[in-house]
């Protein structure tokens, strides 16, 4: 492990060197350290002088982290934490009941979750599991059904959807015309969910991030660069919850 300094912040970093890789690519793990994947014999200096041609976007990201771990939402799951849903805080509620079946439910600016009877120790991992499925049933449902809508406006079909656990992307389509979604993006606002079902659907038609690509995307999603900024500036805080799950 090596150490760097840029401004006021100390940080450490790692490589990891693979043999057919042509370019290197940085990775901000946490607000002090760095993951940097370099092709096999590319020199330490080589790597240093990289991390100070992108001291700028270092720093930003640091900012982001540090952001993050300071906003109480999204934090943990337990009564009276605050989660997002459809990009809206709500309080979480634990509710203990004589039933069969967990039941969860959101009421106003809260989100019920009624569950049997359960010792203090094992409440909060079950809890965890049923918020986690529930959060997946309201995005495949969401994400079905909004695909659905904007494939027959612009005029598209895709072969298959599906919902799936992924730690950095928000969704892809692969060539065959099949559309993955991240079921976090449940958290974002209904808007950002558009803009990301519209963005996976334009590369239906064209495969690439061109400047014709988004020409397309911004048809449909005239505010798109927004949307954009909405995930950079919160997609830590979606991708904290529920992540060891």
């Amino acid at each position: 492990m090596h150490t760097f300094k840029i401004d006021n912040y100390q940080l450490t970093y790692t490589i990891i060197y693979q043999k057919n890789r042509k370019s290197v690519q940085l990775k901000l793990n946490s607000s002090s350290h760095l993951t940097i994947t370099a092709p096999t014999r590319f020199s330490k200096e080589g790597i240093e002088e990289i991390i100070l041609e992108k001291r700028k976007w270092i720093v930003k990201q640091i900012t982001k982290l540090t952001a993050a771990a300071s906003n109480p939402i999204n934090k943990s799951v337990c009564d009276k934490a605050v989660i997002l849903f459809l990009g809206q805080p709500h309080i979480l509620k634990f509710m203990s009941k004589d039933i069969h079946k967990p039941i969860v439910h959101v009421e106003e600016n809260q989100i019920m979750l009624h569950m049997f009877p359960l010792t203090e120790k094992n409440t909060n991992e079950t809890a965890e599991k049923i918020l986690k499925q529930w959060y997946i049933h309201h995005a495949t449902n969401t994400l079905v059904a909004r695909t659905a809508f904007w494939a027959s406006i612009i005029k598209v079909n895709p072969r298959r959807i599906t919902i799936k656990e992924q730690k950095t992307r928000w969704g892809s389509c692969s060539s065959k015309g099949n559309i993955n979604y991240n079921w976090r993006i449940i958290m974002a606002p209904i808007n950002v969910i558009d803009y990301l079902v519209i963005h996976e659907l334009c590369h239906l038609r064209i495969p690439n991030h061109s400047k014709s690509f988004w020409q397309e995307v911004g048809k449909y999603s005239p505010h798109f660069k927004q949307c954009r900024e909405w995930l950079h500036a919160n997609g830590v805080l979606i991708m904290t919850l529920l992540s060891s799950t």
